[in-house]
């Protein structure tokens, strides 16, 4: 058997258990066990096909589903699992996509939108899934972003102003959601300083 079809062979098994073992009812480390699973999907889906354009689609459509899952009604175990899903759909779109540049200001308009969800006093479910939206930008953006560099100072840039959010004693709203923006820029950070 050769390396891309033992590689296709893993990748096509990790994402049947990684998605059997993300919809166990009431089982915490199953999912967690799920996670890792999905992103080695992702990852060797996108360099062992040599079709890239039905790994892009399929990671297209993952998005697609794990945005429905935070937004509309559906049960929870579904939107439990939306997070496992545009994580593992975001590494595999960011790597297999040919439209590099319209990527890269997609990711940053998701990133943008989950800054303002996470500040919007309206709506908590909104406020909710901030992190997710910020997270997935974030993986997206720093896969597919040619500006290693600039990406690499606005992710520590996150992570310097997440510290202070968390530190600081005056603003409520801020010390809420410092986790959101160190984690996101710790994030982005490690994707794009290890492509």
């Amino acid at each position: 058997m050769t390396k891309p079809r033992r590689n296709q062979l893993i990748a096509i098994a990790s994402l049947a258990v990684g998605l059997a073992l993300l919809y166990q009812p009431n089982s915490t480390l199953l999912k967690g066990v799920a996670l890792p699973l999905l992103v080695i999907s992702a990852i060797l889906s996108a360099i062992s096909f040599s079709n890239k354009r039905i790994t892009e689609v399929i990671a297209g459509l993952g998005l697609i589903v794990g945005v429905g899952f935070l937004y509309l009604p559906v049960p929870p175990v579904l939107r439990g699992s939306a997070f496992h899903l545009l994580s593992a759909s975001a590494i595999a779109f960011g790597m297999t996509t040919t439209r590099k540049r319209l990527a890269e200001i997609m990711a940053a308009l998701i990133v943008i939108t989950g800054l303002a969800f996470l500040y919007q006093p309206v709506n908590a479910l909104l406020q909710g899934t901030g992190l997710h939206l910020i997270l997935t930008g974030m993986i997206a953006l720093a896969i597919v972003s040619p500006r290693k560099l600039l990406i690499e100072r606005v992710s520590i840039g996150a992570i310097a102003i997440g510290l202070v959010c968390l530190c600081q004693p005056f603003v409520i709203l801020l010390y809420q959601t410092g986790f959101q923006i160190l984690l996101g820029g710790l994030t982005g950070f490690i994707v794009v300083s290890h492509r």
